[in-house]
C-alpha cells in the first residue's frame, strides 16, 4: 500500500538520521591509550627523549637552587657565631672611658655594642622620660630614661631598667627618682633606635629610644645621638630598684640555620630520588616483557609477600573475604564457583520411619542446605602435565564438578 503520508516518512526517516548522528546515541568503548612517545622502547632508551630531558634539567636546577639556599643559610649561621662571639667577648669585657667607644657625639660601631664603658656626671631627674610597651619581667612595663650630664656639659642617655604599669595600664606605676648628685656607673653602649608609632606624646613617655627625638625634648643641647647606655651598676644606688633590661650575653641562635642547611640539602636529594622513582618505574613498564625483568619482578613479589600484613590490606581481606595472589607471591586469578545445594535428612529418622506416613514426613522436612564456597585458584602459566580424564559419572549429584573440593 503506497504511503498515504509521505511528508509523516520523511520525518521520521530524518529522525532516525538524527538520532544516528547525536552524539551518545551510538554506544562509546574506551580506547587504548599508549605513550607514543616511549612505546617500544626498551632499556635506557626513553631517558634520551625530549620530555625525560626536560624532566633531569629540572632535577638538576632544583638541586642547584637547594644547594643556593643551603649555603645562604651556612652564610647566616656563620654570621650568627660571630656575633655571638663578639656579644660574649664585649659583654665580659673591662670597662672604657665613654670617649673611647663614643669619640663624637653621632658616633657609633656596631662592634662596641654591649661594651661597658664608666661614666660619672649628675643626672637631670626633671628630664626623665619613659618608653612605654617595652619587655619588663614577664610582660610589659616602662623603660626609665635619665640624661646624665658629664663634667663636660655633654648629656649621656642612661636606660636605668624597667617598671610595670599602675592601675593606669598607660601610665608607669611611680615615677622612681636617680640618686642626687654626683654618680659613677657602668653601661652598655647600645645603638640609637628608629622611630617608631605615631600615637600623640604624652607629657614625659616616648614610643622608641630615638636619640634625636629625646635631644628635641630636651630642648637641644650636646647630647648624645649615636648611642645610649644600659646601666649595669651604679654608686651610689637608687632608691627604687628597676628591673635590668639585660642580665645576660643576649647571644642568637645558629642551630636553626644549620638545621635549615642541611634539610635544603635533604630537599635536593628528595628531588633526586623522585626522579630516580619515576624513571624507574618507566623503565619497568617499558620492560615489563623482558625475561630478566619479569624475574626481577617474581622476587619482588616474593619478598613483599614476606612482609607482615598491613591494617590496610587486613581491611580488604574483611570487606572482600580474600587476600589477592600477588600478596604471596603469586601470579594468577581467584575464581569463587557456587556450591551445589545438598539434602539433609531430618533428625531421628529412625522414630519418623516408625510412624504412619514415614516416608511423606521424611520427605517433607528434607530441605536443600547451602554448601561451602569453593575456590580455584588458575595460575598465568598452565600447568605441562598430563590432563586428567575428566569424570565420566552422573553428572546431577553433588560431585559434578571434577575440580570441587568439598
Amino acid at each position: 500500500m503506497p504511503d498515504r503520508h509521505p511528508h509523516g516518512s520523511l520525518q521520521r526517516r530524518s529522525a532516525r538520521a538524527v538520532d544516528i548522528r547525536r552524539p551518545g546515541a551510538l554506544e562509546r568503548k574506551t580506547a587504548a591509550v599508549y605513550d607514543t612517545t616511549t612505546e617500544g622502547m626498551v632499556g635506557w632508551e626513553f631517558t634520551r627523549t625530549r620530555r625525560w630531558i626536560v624532566y633531569i634539567l629540572a632535577a638538576v636546577v632544583f638541586a642547584i637552587a637547594c644547594v643556593f639556599l643551603s649555603h645562604w643559610q651556612y652564610d647566616r649561621g656563620q654570621q650568627a657565631t660571630r656575633y655571638n662571639a663578639r656579644v660574649e667577648q664585649n659583654f665580659h669585657a673591662a670597662p672604657v672611658s665613654l670617649d673611647t667607644v663614643l669619640p663624637r657625639l653621632d658616633a657609633y660601631d656596631a662592634h662596641d655594642q654591649w661594651k661597658p664603658v664608666a661614666v660619672t656626671g649628675e643626672y637631670l631627674t626633671k628630664d626623665q622620660l619613659f618608653v612605654r610597651t617595652r619587655p619588663c619581667g614577664n610582660g610589659t612595663g616602662f623603660e626609665v630614661l635619665t640624661p646624665l650630664k658629664l663634667s663636660d656639659g655633654k648629656i649621656f642617655i642612661v636606660d636605668r631598667g624597667c617598671i610595670g604599669p599602675g592601675s593606669d595600664p598607660a601610665r608607669p606605676k611611680s615615677e622612681p627618682k636617680p640618686p642626687s648628685g654626683t654618680v659613677s656607673l657602668v653601661a652598655r653602649i647600645e645603638p640609637s633606635e628608629a622611630v617608631k608609632g605615631s600615637t600623640p606624646a604624652i607629657r614625659n613617655q616616648i614610643e622608641s629610644i630615638n636619640l634625636e627625638q629625646v635631644r628635641q625634648r630636651l630642648g637641644g643641647g650636646a647630647v648624645y645621638t649615636g648611642a645610649y647606655g644600659l646601666l649595669d651598676t651604679q654608686t651610689p644606688a637608687s632608691a627604687t630598684a628597676l628591673t635590668k633590661v639585660v642580665t645576660g650575653a643576649p647571644t642568637v641562635g645558629t642551630v636553626i640555620h644549620w638545621s635549615y642547611m642541611i634539610q635544603w640539602m635533604l630537599i635536593a636529594m628528595i628531588g633526586f630520588g623522585g626522579l630516580w622513582y619515576a624513571m624507574r618505574t618507566e623503565f619497568r613498564r617499558l620492560n615489563a616483557d623482558h625475561p630478566e625483568e619479569r624475574e626481577r619482578a617474581r622476587k619482588r613479589r616474593q619478598r613483599a609477600a614476606r612482609k607482615k600484613f598491613t591494617d590496610a590490606e587486613i581491611e580488604d581481606e574483611l570487606l572482600d573475604g580474600y587476600v589477592p595472589l600477588s600478596r604471596w607471591g603469586i601470579e594468577g586469578t581467584v575464581s569463587v564457583l557456587p556450591p551445589a545445594p545438598r539434602s539433609f535428612g531430618a533428625i531421628g529418622g529412625a522414630s519418623a520411619a516408625g510412624a504412619p506416613g514415614a516416608d511423606a514426613s521424611a520427605s517433607s522436612q528434607q530441605s536443600p542446605r547451602r554448601g561451602p564456597d569453593v575456590i580455584v585458584i588458575q595460575p598465568s602459566e598452565p600447568a605441562t602435565g598430563p590432563a586428567e580424564p575428566a569424570d565420566s559419572g552422573d553428572s546431577t549429584g553433588p560431585d559434578r564438578h571434577p575440580d570441587r573440593v568439598d
